[in-house]
């Protein structure tokens, strides 16, 4: 891929933390926010290029490299890095929609070799080495972020774990979907560990299984079947879960949000880790959606 090519971010409808633990999952595009690699002519992106020389650093491990399906031209990249190699990107960072994701995908689609490797690997190889890649960003990475940015598609991660692109338009479901700005950032790494914690608690691995998986996954085969009616009522329920169980990732301040919101039947939900960024906010028409939204003062980015 030619340097300049854009990634765009992403909106991990469902699937956030059940991922790691046998959950469906549904993930789109979202080319509002975008990323591509650039040279800092003017030397004012120092930080993105330094990030960059860390992970490429990274990338010399010779334990990383064993674990990956493809080399990369460090060499290359080093070059261009003191050249002023920089990721030009609008993507807000610890907002949840993938910019690291869409920085592993750009590195990949510029760097790994050869060019066109990634026409060669399964959906379910690429995963598993961008989730290799991201971990130097998050600790821990299912992969998925980069996936959807590299391939530019809806993806459904099904009950198998097997990795499959899909014909699927928000646009097209009949929902009326907003995002939340809560105004405040979450850093991916201390939610995924504090999440992985919670499972040393017996009662909470009862519930994840239970209760987050049979709603989560119900969530998101009524979407694709397009039953809106059943949908929102595994919506509901993990709406539920996440208020109760998932405290410490809901941002402060919005736990009475998402609650009263539940009550005028506005559903919101974590995108991604949570911890601030946007939330994603489900209704059954514009009307609901605007009524509760000029009621509570809460300003809205439509979708659809």
């Amino acid at each position: 891929m030619e340097l300049g090519t854009i990634f765009n971010s992403k909106l991990l409808l469902f699937g956030e933390y059940g991922l790691m633990y046998d959950a469906m999952a549904l993930s789109v595009p979202f080319p509002k926010f975008t990323g591509f690699l650039d040279f800092d002519v003017d030397q004012s992106h120092a930080e993105s290029t330094a990030a960059i020389r860390n992970f490429c650093t990274h990338l010399k491990s010779g334990a990383l490299n064993q674990s990956l399906h493809f080399p990369f031209d460090l060499e290359r990249l080093e070059s261009d890095l003191d050249k002023g190699l920089f990721f030009n990107s609008n993507i807000p960072q610890q907002y949840g929609l993938g910019s690291s994701g869409a920085l592993v995908a750009a590195l990949f689609g510029k760097y790994a070799f050869p060019s066109n490797l990634g026409n060669t690997l399964s959906p379910e190889i690429l995963k598993a080495n961008f989730a290799v890649l991201e971990s130097f960003f998050h600790g821990k990475s299912s992969g998925l972020d980069p996936l959807i940015s590299y391939l530019n598609k809806p993806i459904l991660i099904d009950s198998q774990k097997q990795v499959i692109p899909v014909d699927f338009d928000l646009q097209k479901t009949g929902l009326v979907v907003s995002l939340i700005d809560t105004k405040t950032t979450g850093a991916t790494g201390p939610l995924v560990k504090h999440f992985i914690d919670l499972f040393n608690l017996p009662e909470f691995a009862r519930a994840f299984e239970g209760q987050f998986i049979p709603a989560n996954n119900g969530c998101i085969e009524s979407l694709l079947n397009g039953d809106i009616q059943n949908f929102f009522l595994h919506l509901e329920k993990l709406v539920r879960f996440q208020l109760y169980h998932f405290h410490e990732m809901i941002p402060a301040g919005f736990h009475r949000v998402i609650s009263f919101a539940h009550c005028e039947k506005v559903y919101i939900k974590l995108l991604g880790s949570g911890g601030g960024g946007y939330l994603l906010a489900f209704a059954e028409s514009h009307d609901v959606l605007d009524r509760w939204s000029k009621k509570r003062g809460v300003e809205l980015l439509k979708l659809v």
